[in-house]
């Protein structure tokens, strides 16, 4: 009864261990669904993938075609130029072997003439020896004709200066000629007078020739007057510039140094030149008061410049211009002083009339400046 029992208890006990065995093998069965189920999951994702890596292949695959057919043209253009470079590659050869030739020959008759070359040393050093005594004589040469050029260049200066004083000359000339044309007038004026007088009787041809003598010296007397006033002038001047270098009497003229004046490159009068011309025109009125009223007198005033030209920026032309202008500022200036203007002239020489005719700066000094004189009147009655 026991084994019965036994027995049966153990057939209870198969059926829930096969139970068992067919759960687990579900699971192990779901467990392989669910690996194949994600594996087709991977798979189909891979595969997708894959064909868009097929699609960007296709295109590169277009893009390659597309560069091999460019590359197939390069290729095609690079042919045709390697066989236009060969053809010009055989032609250059062409011409390097004939100038091969051309340098044999040149080369040939290059030795041939450093034989003669060598020959003919001894000749060329003759002829260097002698070629260097040309040259030291030449040079010799040169330089007198340098020497002979410098003294040229001082006698055309001489004659430069000789030349202007020539033309000053000339002008004191003209206007010395144009006086005695005026003198001359006056002469056949006083002549018809004396022929007149000679148709009457011989009294009164004596009379006319003593009218005649009396017109002589009474023309010598007024010269006489002249020269007195002049001299007076002069002297009274002297004592003004009594010991000053750069104001003084020279001849028949007094000079002013232009620094006196004028600043340099200007036609003003300074105050310093104002006060130098106040006291000649208050010794010039003074003596005037003496003189008869009869005489024609004339104070020329003269203005020049030194050689330099006129700086850039001024308001002169040139010498001409500045000196003119100064001799106005000068003539103007007595003017206002009471000298009258018909007793008054100006003239400008620019730098033609030099007393100095060096180019040093002493000499320029000298150049610049401002002549007076005291002149007869030219004028007609």
């Amino acid at each position: 009864m026991l084994l019965h029992k036994t027995r049966k208890k153990q057939l209870d006990y198969t059926w829930p261990g096969f139970v068992d065995a067919l759960s687990s093998l579900l699971m192990v069965i779901i467990f392989v669904l669910m690996i194949f189920v994600i594996s087709q999951f991977f798979l189909s994702k891979k595969m997708s993938g894959q064909d868009e890596a097929l699609i960007q292949l296709r295109n590169n695959l277009i893009e390659l075609g597309e560069l091999l057919s460019l590359e197939r043209d390069t290729t095609t253009e690079l042919t045709s130029q390697l066989s236009i470079l060969e053809t010009r590659i055989v032609e250059i050869k062409n011409e390097l072997f004939k100038e091969k030739e051309i340098t044999k020959q040149v080369t040939e008759e290059l030795r041939g003439k450093n034989n003669i070359i060598s020959l003919n040393e001894s000749e060329i050093l003759e002829l260097r020896a002698i070629l260097d005594d040309k040259i030291q004589k030449s040079l010799a040469l040169k330089n007198n004709v340098s020497d002979l050029n410098k003294k040229i260049d001082i006698q055309n200066k001489e004659m430069i200066n000789k030349d202007k004083i020539i033309n000053s000359n000339r002008d004191e000339i003209n206007q010395l000629i144009a006086t005695s044309l005026k003198l001359q007038k006056k002469l056949r004026q006083l002549q018809t007078l004396l022929s007149a007088y000679k148709a009457k009787d011989k009294k009164e041809n004596v009379k006319t020739l003593t009218i005649g003598k009396d017109v002589n010296s009474a023309l010598a007397r007024r010269v006489e007057e002249l020269e007195k006033f002049k001299s007076d002038f002069f002297g009274r001047v002297r004592e003004l510039i009594k010991g000053r270098k750069e104001i003084r009497v020279v001849g028949d003229r007094f000079v002013f140094q232009s620094e006196v004046l004028f600043s340099i490159g200007s036609d003003e009068l300074g105050v310093k030149g104002q006060l130098e011309l106040k006291k000649l025109a208050t010794t010039l009125m003074e003596i005037e008061k003496s003189l008869p009223t009869d005489i024609d007198w004339i104070l020329q005033i003269e203005g020049h410049t030194d050689s330099l030209p006129v700086k850039k920026g001024q308001t002169f032309k040139d010498n001409w211009e500045l000196s003119t202008k100064r001799a106005l500022s000068v003539l103007r200036f007595l003017i206002k002083q009471g000298i009258k203007p018909n007793r008054l002239s100006a003239l400008g020489y620019g730098s033609f009339q030099p007393i100095d005719s060096n180019d040093t700066k002493s000499a320029r000094i000298k150049n610049r400046r401002i002549e007076m004189k005291i002149t007869q009147s030219t004028k007609l009655k």
